[in-house]
């Protein structure tokens, strides 16, 4: 006589597809929020330097797979400056030159711009990742 719950595989492929409803969800959530991230670096002070629109033009947003973190999201700018116009780091060592003096000739413009954006905005960004878990 074979022992067993019934309707065991019914609740594990719910189970399943509700997973896979939730992570479709947060990484909606985490796209929405890099993406409000990012325009409120360009929009409120401190705002991100104009350079020859390099800088701007390298931002990114990827996903990575991880067997011990899952899935995670990865955004930032890719310039090879960026570091150094972020922490201000004026006349640093860089490849085979020096980064010089930042141009901050844009109003608004200074470092710190990526840090201070997510500071002022941990709690619209938590907003957006809970909206997008609930939608899921």
């Amino acid at each position: 006589m074979a022992t067993g719950i019934k309707g065991i595989d019914s609740v594990t492929r719910g189970l399943e597809k509700a997973l896979v409803r939730y992570q479709a969800g947060a990484a909606a959530g985490m796209i929405e929020a890099v993406a409000f991230l990012r325009e409120d670096m360009d929009t409120t002070p401190p705002l991100i330097p104009l350079d020859s629109g390099n800088l701007r033009a390298s931002w990114f947003t990827s996903f990575v797979t991880n067997l011990q973190a899952g899935r995670t999201i990865m955004f930032g700018f890719s310039a090879n400056y960026a570091l150094y116009v972020h922490e201000r780091i004026e006349g640093a060592p860089w490849g085979g030159g020096v980064v010089g003096i930042v141009n901050w000739s844009r109003p608004g413009s200074g470092p710190k711009f990526m840090e201070a954006a997510l500071k002022r905005n941990t709690q619209q960004i938590m907003k957006i990742l809970q909206a997008n878990a609930r939608k899921a």
